[in-house]
């Protein structure tokens, strides 16, 4: 029995000893991230993918939560479809934003014009975004791996380069699945003490997406208006 125990003793110290290894040899540098983002960019055509809104608002210490789910196609349509606590699609195509408002009957349409891109980054970050272009666009800091929803993740904090954007977004973390390359959580930092954070689950990536979950599902007919001051 006291061999048993030794023999025990010691296969639970190289198993240790061999895990500590791999730990310290596996150092995340930014250029490292950012080849790989490159590989995992390179494959990325469309995602799937649960969702949930925390906002939290500093001044009246108030967090609301929306949930629902996230499309993205090779066209580059997004639709999101929130399914609580109020039900509303947004619908991203081209220069043009479509919020469909069931219970209203209405379809609100605005025009992003040169915002586009910068919709895109926010709703995408991450999602098949190439690292040369994360680089391009903010100070990376790479905090290392941790744990999200069972999952090794590698956490990031990118800082904006652009002073505009800094002025309403000073920082953002991100947690990115090691297994495969995307966010699992996304949590915006805005001056003031407000924060947006993005947490994502059931995420699929390259799949086939139905032409349904291409466009609102609104009824033909419905209503639309193009509010004044569109983005």
């Amino acid at each position: 029995m006291r061999t048993l125990g030794k023999v025990s003793a010691i296969l639970l110290s190289v198993a240790a000893a061999a895990w500590s290894a791999a730990a310290q040899s596996r150092t995340w540098t930014e250029a490292i991230l950012i080849e790989r983002l490159n590989q995992a960019a390179e494959h990325f055509k469309t995602l799937t993918a649960n969702l949930q809104y925390t906002k939290f608002t500093q001044v009246v210490e108030d967090k609301s939560v929306e949930s629902g789910r996230l499309t993205y196609n090779q066209d580059r349509h997004i639709l999101i479809e929130f399914l609580n606590p109020e039900p509303k699609e947004i619908l991203f195509t081209g220069n043009k934003a479509q919020i469909y408002y069931p219970k209203m009957a209405q379809i609100q349409e605005y025009a992003l014009d040169k915002h586009r891109s910068m919709v895109e980054q926010f709703l995408l970050l991450g999602f098949g975004t190439p690292g040369d272009k994360l680089r391009d666009s903010y100070l990376i800091t790479v905090f290392g791996e941790t744990r999200l929803d069972n999952r090794v993740v590698l956490q990031l904090e990118l800082t904006p380069k652009d002073e505009k954007l800094r002025q309403h977004i000073h920082k953002i973390h991100l947690w990115l699945d090691l297994a495969a390359w995307v966010p699992v959580q996304q949590q915006f930092f805005e001056v003031g003490g407000d924060y947006l954070i993005a947490h994502y689950t059931d995420i699929k990536v390259n799949v086939p997406i139905p032409a349904a979950r291409q466009r609102l599902s609104a009824p033909r007919g419905t209503r639309i208006l193009k509010p004044r001051g569109s983005m």
